[in-house]
């Protein structure tokens, strides 16, 4: 085809994009239909909540203001999926709540209105939990506060993930591309990231961070910890337990910690720790190129701080 006939298609194409938008009024920010929808439960007739959404979340637990326990959901959603979430029930001590956005193509229709759904869990007993909380999110960001179960896991794709006291026995969070930030935190915790930031604070537990790239950032710990990165800077602050840190490439720095087993190795960047004024053991240090600074190991006890660095400097003081 020539180009006079190509030019002739494009044209085509973009008159008819403007009578697709005329004839539908431009609908750009056409606002979903609101709802609120809520479900009330026994105290052992609801233990499982699961969320899939394509929206972004805030989901919270209170202490119930009337007594009673119950599930509620509210925000801007389709029609057809307000009609689904309408009809769902707890069923086998279970609810299943699916925030679904209508993929309907339109001609020239746009709608940049995003939309955020909130989940409110109310229960007349301030420390009953459940005994599971799912949350995927596909590709949004989450709020998270208050959550209570044996087990939680929040799960995106692409999005950031905020949590704020929540406890549980085991806490699972993935997320492939952005930040992950948790606050008052009491759980052993699993986080794998592929790309972006950790953000820790207040977290009590057992502690295994696996990121790709991105940074990693911890204050106020105390539990034994697993972190590998293979690209990215490891900043811990004021932090009880013992741990294994691993990292490709990035600074690991370590401060007013209080450890008597330290596992760390680093291919290319530097090592700094504090030293620790009631660590009694010794300190196994070796650099293939960079610089040592440390003190003497006091060598009372077996501990062991151990660290590598192939390029690299370390320094303990």
């Amino acid at each position: 085809m020539n180009k006079k006939g190509w030019s002739l298609i494009a044209t085509l194409c973009i008159i008819l994009g403007i009578g697709g938008m005329i004839y539908q009024g431009f609908d750009f920010e056409k606002e979903q239909p609101a709802y609120t929808q809520k479900w009330t439960f026994g105290d052992d007739e609801l233990q499982s909540l699961s969320i899939d959404s394509d929206y972004n979340v805030n989901f919270e637990f209170i202490h119930s203001p009337d007594g009673t326990n119950y599930v509620e959901a509210s925000g801007n959603l389709p029609q057809k999926s307000i009609d689904k979430l309408t009809g769902t029930k707890i069923a086998a001590q279970s609810l299943a709540l699916h925030f679904q956005e209508e993929y309907v193509i339109r001609f020239l229709s746009f709608n940049f209105r995003s939309s955020t759904q909130h989940v409110t869990v109310a229960l007349a007993d301030p420390e009953r939990s459940l005994n599971q909380i799912s949350v995927d999110l596909l590709a949004n960001n989450g709020n998270f506060k208050a959550l209570r179960a044996k087990e939680i896991s929040l799960e995106t794709k692409s999005g950031n993930l905020t949590a704020q006291n929540l406890t549980a026995d085991r806490l699972k969070i993935q997320n492939f591309s952005g930040v992950i930030s948790l606050d008052e935190i009491a759980a052993d915790t699993d986080i794998k990231l592929t790309s972006g930031n950790v953000r820790l604070n207040n977290i009590r537990g057992s502690l295994t961070s696996e990121m790709t790239s991105g940074d990693f950032s911890a204050q106020d710990m105390k539990g034994d910890i697993q972190v590998t990165a293979t690209s990215g800077n490891i900043k811990i602050s004021e932090w009880t337990g013992n741990g294994t840190i691993k990292s490709t490439s990035g600074n690991i720095t370590i401060k007013e910690q209080r450890s008597d087993s330290l596992d760390i190795s680093i291919h290319s960047g530097n090592v700094a720790l504090s030293a620790d004024p009631e660590f009694q053991g010794i300190y196994d240090l070796r650099a293939t190129s960079g610089r040592i600074e440390a003190p003497d190991s006091p060598s009372v006890t077996e501990d062991l701080i151990k660290v590598r660095s192939t390029s690299g400097n370390i320094t303990i003081k």
